[in-house]
């Protein structure tokens, strides 16, 4: 209870601000107007003065504003001492006649009562000429307005992002902590707001403009690619620092060594969350498409009188055959069912000659040879499989051991044989690729991801590491493993070959 009061009086403070504009509703005056939206109009106002340069606004310049905003929004003119009078009455309560506002409430994490006192409004100069005060937005004034200011959610990532990575080189592990949990939340929001624009689809796809969605699409793409690169950039920093923490081996560093733990692990679980964003923002693009494409066909369908407005033109046009024909192709299925032709009856028959036995007796045999090469590539698949586990074997069973490990000191290790054979195999280079493509790799899954991976002829690494886990369990307790590209490369094979000096981190408790 007490963590989810932390900085209660700030929340209240951020409240509270808000309080003297809806106090403008309870006023009888001008009841024929709306007095709050008029009121966050004078501020917007004055506000803008200060943006360009003018750093304060007066009764004139406000009584003229709402001239013109009552004018459009109420079709109702105004005269100069009408706006006037309105003018004073507002600034009067939005500046509380020149008295602090007092906002009491009281606060649970303290447990007293609590007071904030604060201006909107503030006076400026005196106008001498002309008698009149000028005036200026507080401090609370402007934070009033900013924060009315819309902040779209993959923004709401971006900035956590920016303040977990500053928290984390500053040191502050607790609040780094609370930031990875609310980072998370912001990533569920994004992906239930995704959900709800799918329902919204299938509801009704004519609310969506094709060349608007493409756009969004483009920007959701881009920005999603930025917050990518920033997670990887946060890991990356978490494991620097856990590092130079293990580094100085002092006894006091465990509790930030275990903070550092419980961060890496949630921000895994939040980078995988946002790795399924991306799927998800598949989903709805394919689910527009075809939504837009089963549109088109109904209205086609439902407006279109074929006979009135194809056929009766072509036979009145006189049409040639070939636009005809290019009219209705659309129009038939692609696979025609095969039907006998009668007429084929009283077409000459070929006489058979021995050649054309021996082609059939050819064309026999086929599904035999074809048989016997599926045989083949399934040999060569098999072969590779188990290749291919033998590399996974020989890259995470170190790791059983050790934190974390470059390429070239695993390969250091092996006997000379066996890394003759491994550095100079063709297909050990796409394995390795293909292997820094799956990073983050999981070695912890329940049944039923399990069941959803299925083998392939190509790409199936994942199907074979789930093969090697059912062969070595203890592989298990790997937990997550990273794999990052150092900045050196390694030259292989004679120095024929160079690859990157990958570096395979085994993330899950402290060891």
């Amino acid at each position: 209870m007490h963590g989810a009061l932390q900085n209660f009086h700030d929340r209240m403070k951020n409240i509270a601000e808000f309080y003297p504009l809806f106090r403008l509703r309870e006023l009888r005056k001008y009841q024929e107007y709306d007095l709050l939206a008029l009121g966050v109009g004078v501020m917007l106002l004055i506000l803008e003065h200060m943006l360009i340069g003018r750093l304060e606004s007066d009764h004139q310049d406000v009584a003229r504003f709402l001239r013109e905003v009552i004018a459009k929004s109420y079709h109702k003119q105004m005269t100069e001492e009408e706006s006037r009078e309105l003018a004073s009455y507002l600034l009067s309560n939005l500046r509380n006649d020149g008295r602090p506002f007092e906002f009491a409430y009281r606060n649970l994490e303290a447990g007293t009562e609590d007071k904030h006192s604060f201006h909107l409004i503030e006076n400026g100069t005196y106008h001498v000429a002309s008698g009149q005060i000028r005036f200026k937005l507080s401090d609370a004034g402007l934070d009033l307005l900013f924060k009315t200011r819309e902040m779209y959610k993959e923004l709401r990532i971006t900035i956590s992002q920016i303040l977990l990575r500053q928290q984390i080189e500053k040191g502050v592990f607790e609040d780094a902590i609370r930031t990875v949990s609310s980072l998370g939340l912001d990533v569920r929001q994004l992906r239930e707001e995704l959900s709800r624009m799918k329902m919204a689809i299938k509801r009704d796809v004519s609310q969506f403009s094709l060349p608007a969605y493409e756009a969004m699409l483009t920007a959701i793409r881009e920005q999603f690619q930025k917050e990518k690169r920033m997670f990887d950039d946060l890991n990356n920093l978490l494991r620097d620092t856990r590092s130079h923490y293990e580094q100085r081996g002092s006894g006091q560093e465990e509790r930030t060594l275990n903070q550092l733990v419980e961060i890496s692990q949630r921000l895994n679980q939040v980078m995988n969350l946002h790795n399924k964003l991306l799927l998800d923002k598949l989903d709805l693009q394919g689910m527009v498409l075809e939504a837009l494409e089963e549109g088109i066909v109904q209205g086609f369908r439902s407006k279109v009188n074929f006979e009135r407005e194809f056929l009766d033109p072509i036979l009145q046009t006189g049409t040639t055959l070939e636009n005809v024909k290019r009219l209705i192709e659309p129009m038939f299925t692609l696979n025609v069912k095969k039907r006998f032709n009668i007429h084929k009856a009283l077409a000459p028959q070929p006489v058979p000659r021995a050649a054309v036995a021996e082609v059939e007796q050819k064309v026999d045999l086929a599904p035999d040879a074809a048989v016997e090469a599926n045989d083949a590539l399934q040999k060569l698949k098999v072969i590779r499989d188990e290749r291919y586990k033998g590399y996974l074997r020989m890259m995470f069973e170190p790791l059983l051991t050790e934190q974390s490990l470059t390429l070239q000191e695993v390969l250091s290790a092996l006997p000379p044989d066996r890394l003759y054979d491994v550095v100079n195999a063709r297909d050990f280079y796409p394995f390795l690729v293909q292997l820094h493509q799956m990073s983050p790799i999981q070695f912890q899954l329940d049944d039923s991801t399990k069941a959803k991976i299925l083998d392939g002829d190509e790409t199936n690494l994942p199907f074979l590491l789930i093969r090697l886990l059912e062969e070595a369990p203890d592989l298990e307790l790997l937990g997550t493993v990273t794999i990052t590209a150092e900045q050196n490369a390694v030259a292989l094979a004679e120095a024929e070959w160079s690859v990157s000096n990958f570096r395979f981190y085994k993330e899950g408790l402290y060891v």
